[in-house]
Parts: C-alpha cells; sequence; structure tokens
C-alpha cells in the first residue's frame, strides 16, 4: 500500500522535493494546495494528485500518511497542528515558524500526535558533513567560525524583515543549524546587523551583513557573519574548527580539508543520504533514526537566529530560549 503525501506550497522548493518522491516505491502525491491556483494547476499537472487551493479544505477531505509544508516564513499558521491532530507525519522547510511562540506550539502538537517529523536541513545528509561528523567523535572543539556570504534573493517577501525574519532566519539558519550539529547546543549569541550597501533597493529592510559570536553549552566559542550584498557574484560559504594542534575546514564537496595535513586522517567520505527517501522509510518502518533533523531540531536552530535578532535589536547578549 502506498505512503499519500499532500503538499502544502508547490513552488520550486516543493517541487524538488515532488521530484524526489516519485523516485521513491511506493509513495504517491495524492493532494496538492497553493494558494495561487496555476502554481497548484501546474504542480498537478506534472506529479498529479488533487488540487486544492485551501489547505483547510485538503486535510478534511483527503486520507493523507504525510504532508509537507513548504511555504514562507510568515505563512504558517495553523496547518502544522490540524495535521498534527489528524495523525499526519510532518515534513516541514526551514525555518519552521516565524516565532518561538508558534514553533512551540507546533512541537508540543507533533509530541502530543506522537507523529514522524522532518525538517530540511538537507545540508545534514550530504557526505562532507556526515565525514565531519563522524571525525569529531571523541574530539574537542575549541571555537568555530562560519560564514555564509551571498546576493539578494528576488523574492519580494525575503526583502522585509517582518515577513522573512532577515537572511539569518531565512537562509543563514543552515550554517547555524550545522554548527550545532557538529559543536553542539549554544547557550548565548550576541549580533550586531547593518544595512550598509544596499539602502537604495526598494521595498528592503533587512541588514544586508550580520556579524555573531555565539557561546556553546559545552564551553566552546564561535563565530558567525552572513551578507546578502554580494549581487553580481563572489560569494561562498564555510565552517572552520579549531581543535588541539589543527584546523579543521568543512565545506568542500572533497571532505574536510585538515590542516597541518599530517594531524590526523580525515576518513573517507560516505554517499550522500537523500531526506526524502529517509522521511518515508521512518513512515514505513516506523525507525525514525535515518532522520537527523526533526522539528525539535528545527526549532533549536530556529531559536539561536530569532535570539540573534533580539539581540542586534537590543544592542545586548541574549540567551536562547532551550538554554534558560
Amino acid at each position: 500500500m502506498s505512503i499519500q503525501v499532500g503538499f502544502i506550497g508547490a513552488g520550486g522548493r516543493a517541487r524538488g522535493h515532488m521530484r524526489s518522491l516519485a523516485k521513491i516505491k511506493d509513495v504517491e502525491i495524492g493532494a496538492i494546495c497553493d494558494i495561487k491556483e496555476e502554481t497548484a494547476d501546474s504542480a498537478v499537472q506534472e506529479f498529479g494528485g488533487k488540487k486544492y487551493t485551501s489547505y483547510q479544505q485538503m486535510l478534511e477531505r483527503e486520507e493523507l500518511d504525510a504532508v509537507y509544508v513548504v511555504v514562507p516564513t510568515f505563512a504558517h499558521y495553523d496547518a502544522e497542528v490540524l495535521a498534527a491532530q489528524k495523525g499526519i507525519h510532518l515534513f516541514l522547510e526551514k525555518p519552521v515558524a516565524p516565532t518561538m511562540e508558534k514553533a512551540l506550539e507546533i512541537l508540543e502538537a507533533i509530541r502530543q500526535a506522537n507523529i514522524i517529523s522532518c525538517v530540511g536541513y538537507q545540508v545534514r545528509y550530504t557526505g562532507h558533513i556526515q565525514q565531519a561528523k563522524s571525525f569529531l567523535q571523541g574530539r574537542t572543539v575549541g571555537m568555530a567560525i562560519a560564514h555564509r556570504w551571498g546576493g539578494l534573493p528576488s523574492t519580494p517577501w525575503w526583502r522585509v524583515m517582518a515577513q522573512s525574519g532577515g537572511q539569518l532566519v531565512e537562509q543563514t539558519t543552515h550554517q547555524v543549524d550545522l554548527l550545532r550539529y557538529l559543536v553542539g547546543e549554544v547557550e548565548e549569541v550576541h549580533a550586531y546587523y547593518a544595512l550598509r550597501t544596499l539602502n537604495g533597493v526598494e521595498n528592503l529592510d533587512v541588514p544586508d551583513v550580520y556579524a555573531l559570536t555565539l557561546k556553546f553549552e559545552n564551553g566552546a566559542i564561535g563565530s558567525l557573519s552572513s551578507c546578502c550584498a554580494l549581487r553580481k557574484g563572489g560569494g561562498n560559504s564555510g565552517i572552520n574548527l579549531i581543535l588541539e594542534d589543527m584546523r579543521v575546514q568543512v565545506g568542500g564537496r572533497d571532505g574536510i580539508q585538515i590542516s597541518p595535513n599530517d594531524a590526523a586522517e580525515p576518513g573517507t567520505v560516505p554517499e550522500n543520504r537523500d531526506i526524502d527517501a529517509a522521511f518515508i522509510k521512518a513512515i514505513q518502518t516506523g525507525d525514525r533514526s535515518g532522520i537527523l533533523s526533526d522539528f525539535e531540531d528545527g526549532c533549536r536552530s530556529l531559536d539561536i537566529t530569532l535570539a540573534a535578532n533580539k539581540s542586534a535589536e537590543m544592542g545586548q547578549p541574549e540567551p536562547t530560549y532551550f538554554s534558560t
């Protein structure tokens, strides 16, 4: 019997998941919802299923095993709670909510229903991150330095702080999540933001440069910088970790780089894993061990980015919610 999957949101990111699911045996896309009827129509024509423009109607009428929620940051309303109450397993794209209050409401609904959840931090599933995770087992990280420097997305809501939460919440959350995954939980953040180079861009109020210092619960310290000012290219991202007598560079497709070269053996780079396949397998078998980023993980990564936003606004360090 096939797993029936529904989609709330049918834009580009959702289509990527649809294409992935189409390759998995015993999975059927049963319903697709988007507030733009033409977007829903296009997705249904390509992937099948019934078309909806109301997720409330879709959840009420369809017998679904799982739902993907792939919507803008500000558009997390009650879909997740409604799905959880019906026992429908949830896959959410990041960020999982616009506020901690909303995230915790969804988390409680997921716990009460005991459903499977997965959040789209797909970088965790790549071979070079799994190699880094394995290499760091039993080793002490003293300091972590991460960055994500890039351009300005054309999406109108992304440029509005009240709708996207800014680049850190909406995009650089991937680097935040990797710092958590590789180094540990963050207990305090101190952030500075500025709008320096994109002042003339119409309908934009998000900062274009971000700088954070991080205090980890295990005693490590870290820094993270981010920008969306490089509209003509030249951006990149990466993480450097300082250990005893070595620096570990994470981010290249060829695996981790260790300096000096003879400090340690990096180990082999495993195959990339498929996040959609991991989610479906967990539903089919009940074994959640293949899911590397569940909803609570999503909440904890959101927590750090929202604490950073508050720190930048208030001009002082801010504790994370989960550390208090």
